[in-house]
């Protein structure tokens, strides 16, 4: 060996060993920051993200997979009492889609979701009583839902996680909190979480 091909190989080598300890120093800062449940058979540790995000993790050596639900705690408590069922609308919402991804043109279909907002904003404004006024204003909301379908890609979230092997991908929402649930390869995490 030249002392170019020394060089190089004690660079890489130090290298190596640089980010070995730099790694083993940042899973020591999580791996001591976590809590357990007493007398808990799965023996899970629940971290605090800095965002106050909780993430309760557990073994599963079955299969190389890993089963994720993500709680939000907006159930159908938290509906206000002119508008009964929202928390259940949004579960169904969010495996509509957003901006990104789920529409065919964005632009035009935020045009009409934003009509939807300010005819429902009106609807919720009307007296309860005033069943007509409600009525027609209920058939605008429904008239440009139409509409806004149509800029829509059905099942494309669906589409998406079982591109990535997802199983199981459901959700639900309860009194107090609404829950997406998903089954993936474990291989497959940082692309769900995108």
């Amino acid at each position: 060996m030249n002392l170019k091909q020394i060089i190089t190989f004690l660079l890489a080598i130090s290298a190596v060993i640089y980010f070995t300890i730099n790694a083993r120093k940042q899973m020591e800062k999580i791996e001591n920051k976590y809590e357990t449940v007493d007398n808990d058979p799965l023996k899970a540790r629940v971290y605090t993200l800095e965002n106050g995000l909780k993430v309760y993790l557990t073994s599963y050596k079955d299969a190389p997979r890993i089963q994720t639900n993500i709680a939000v705690r907006a159930g159908s408590k938290n509906d206000p009492s002119d508008a009964t069922g929202l928390a259940h609308y949004l579960e169904h919402m969010l495996f509509k889609g957003t901006d990104i991804y789920g529409t065919l043109d964005y632009e035009n279909e935020k045009i009409l979701l934003d009509k939807i907002e300010l005819l429902y904003e009106e609807y919720r404004s009307v007296d309860m009583n005033d069943k007509d006024r409600r009525n027609k204003i209920w058939n605008k909301i429904d008239s440009i839902s139409g509409e806004a379908a149509k800029y829509a890609i059905a099942n494309e979230y669906d589409k998406m996680v079982t591109g990535l092997g997802a199983k199981g991908t459901n959700a639900y929402t309860s009194n107090e909190k609404t829950v997406y649930i998903n089954d993936i390869p474990s291989n497959q995490i940082e692309k769900w979480l995108k």
